[in-house]
């Protein structure tokens, strides 16, 4: 529920645009730490995820966008190794930086001092690369023929690497509108990303790997994966609450 000044609460709307962040904010409850100080806010109030795990998310849900746009749904092929090193800087940027905040936390030497474009940045890169990585995987297990393409290619992946610099440049800004869709697409990517990790375990639980033949034999699955996500992302923000507070 909304705040107006100092602790009155005011009646919200079952889908106004600070009940959804609220939803939201409770399903990403046990996955990110949530400290306002390390989170975008909008008028005061923080987005669901912190500033890293908004860019994670938003990450890949740009990556997905890429890949449909460009007819990948299919594709099998992980990227070629040069942008595999690629990537694999990206996930090494997130982990260092990520260390290096949490030094700051703890109040131990660090290397630089921490801020969210920072943390917005290197989130969003480690997030396109886990879903470049992740998404052959997904198109051997849920089509009967992967196409023998990759996933992406050089210029597709710096074109990748450009929208998270705007992105990032746009969210560094205090503008509330571009914050707040951020924050909507951010939680939805995080279900998005449960939901798949969900389809993957089911199908090979209910042996349908390698079975699709068309996309709505694969979007039945994803539907079907996509109770037990929300059902663990509500567990986890529960079990987060219950022994942390």
């Amino acid at each position: 529920m909304g705040h107006v000044g100092a602790g009155h609460r005011k009646a919200e709307l079952p889908m106004s645009p600070e009940s959804v962040l609220n939803w939201l904010r409770f399903l990403g409850g046990g996955v990110c730490h949530q400290i306002p100080a390390r989170s975008l806010q909008v008028a005061g109030t923080p987005l669901p995820l912190c500033a890293r795990d908004t860019g994670t998310y938003l990450g890949l849900i740009l990556a997905l966008a890429v890949l449909l746009l460009r007819g990948r749904a299919r594709a099998g092929l992980l990227p070629s190794w040069p942008l595999l090193i690629v990537l694999a800087g990206f996930f090494l940027a997130w982990g260092a930086d990520g260390l290096n905040s949490y030094l700051e936390l703890l109040g131990l030497p660090h290397l630089y001092e921490p801020h969210n474009a920072l943390r917005l940045l290197t989130g969003t890169l480690q997030g396109m690369a886990l879903l470049l990585v992740v998404w052959p995987v997904a198109a051997f297990t849920f089509w009967r023929t992967p196409e023998n393409r990759r996933v992406i290619h050089a210029r597709e992946l710096a074109g990748l690497v450009v929208a998270a610099l705007l992105v990032t440049a746009i969210l560094s800004q205090p503008w509330a509108v571009p914050r707040y869709v951020a924050g909507v697409l951010s939680g939805l990517g995080l279900v998005a990303m449960f939901t798949l990790l969900n389809s993957l375990l089911l199908a090979v639980a209910l042996h349908r790997e390698g079975s699709g033949e068309k996309p709505a034999d694969v979007l039945r699955l994803l539907a079907l994966a996509l109770a037990p996500a929300l059902l663990e992302l509500v567990l986890l923000s529960l079990l987060r609450h219950h022994f942390l507070g």
